[in-house]
């Protein structure tokens, strides 16, 4: 976190996290941060030209943001036995807001959880696998659409195709070429989005080489050459 001084001698914190996000994105929290995302093309000057010009607006979005946790006679909390999750390769930690919404979100840098029954574990861990299954569902949608578009691109007709989403116990991914069935364990939601790319691969292998040959991984390292990189963060986890 940074901390900017204003001429009047008030003062704007901010977290900045770089994504490939085409513009600046600015968000109020509640805790009176600023959450800044943008591309590495930015430079801090830029953003903090913007928090400086802008500083009204947030202090304003701040007064109400406390105003809204004192009319409701909560305040924020950290979720009970879930201080924190694992999303993509990274621990992100878990903020439950006082809210009439019920829902999760997993935010750019954080979990954060709506809800009236803060209090209650079981609840909010519930909300937060739903939120999880969720985006990981919208993650895996977008990665089938790179692993078909690359095929295609190379010459390859991969057959009609349905993503499945499973808590398997003993592999990360599986593929039914026949029916034309893809699986991928939501345990995989905790590694990197390479390594999920990594699996997806692999089964979309399977289609043109049905066991594990060495053709089947010659195949599979010409289409994802960092494939081994990747894969390997899953051994000896099952």
């Amino acid at each position: 976190m940074k901390t900017i001084t204003l001429p009047d001698g008030r003062e704007i914190t901010y977290e900045l996290t770089r994504k490939r996000v085409r513009n600046i994105n600015f968000r109020a929290k509640e805790n009176g941060v600023v959450a800044v995302s943008a591309n590495s093309r930015v430079s801090v000057r830029e953003i903090e030209e913007f928090l400086i010009q802008r500083a009204e607006f947030f202090f304003k979005a701040f007064e109400r943001l406390k105003k809204r946790a004192e009319e409701s006679g909560l305040s924020e909390t950290i979720a009970p036995n879930a201080q924190s999750v694992r999303w993509l390769g990274q621990d992100f930690p878990v903020r439950v807001i006082p809210n009439s919404r019920e829902c999760a979100v997993i935010d750019e840098n954080e979990v954060r959880v709506f809800t009236r029954r803060g209090d209650e574990a079981e609840y909010v861990t519930a909300l937060i696998k739903t939120a999880r299954e969720r985006r990981f569902r919208a993650l895996c949608g977008e990665l089938d659409s790179e692993v078909r578009g690359e095929l295609e691109k190379r010459g390859f007709s991969p057959p009609p195709t349905v993503i499945t989403i499973k808590d398997m116990k003993s592999r990360w991914g599986s593929c039914s070429y026949t029916r034309g069935h893809i699986s991928l364990n939501i345990r995989l939601a905790a590694y990197p989005r390479s390594t999920v790319l990594s699996v997806l691969w692999h089964e979309y292998a399977h289609y043109w080489h049905h066991d594990h040959s060495e053709r089947f991984y010659a195949f599979l390292l010409e289409m994802f050459p960092e494939y081994r990189k990747w894969n390997n963060l899953l051994k000896n986890n099952f």
